[in-house]
């Protein structure tokens, strides 16, 4: 008994539909749909020069601790 269309001819059907969609754009609406990020990624480096640190002399103590006697 047949059914009338089967899967394989649904699915050609459902790309096909698919496919035409995103042929058909409107330019300006994918224009706002790529807009840039609303924040942006900065590193720590990038950062300590926005906030006027010159970061060329490197760490004075090395990372250890200074001013306090060691247990």
């Amino acid at each position: 008994m047949n059914r009338g269309r089967d899967r394989r001819q649904v699915r050609l059907d459902s790309q096909n539909h698919y496919k035409g969609l995103e042929e058909s754009h409107d330019a300006k609406a994918s224009e706002r749909f790529h807009t840039p990020a609303a924040y942006q990624s900065y590193s720590v480096e990038d950062y300590l020069k926005k906030m006027g640190v010159d970061i060329t002399k490197g760490v004075d103590a090395g990372g250890a601790e200074t001013g306090r006697k060691q247990c």
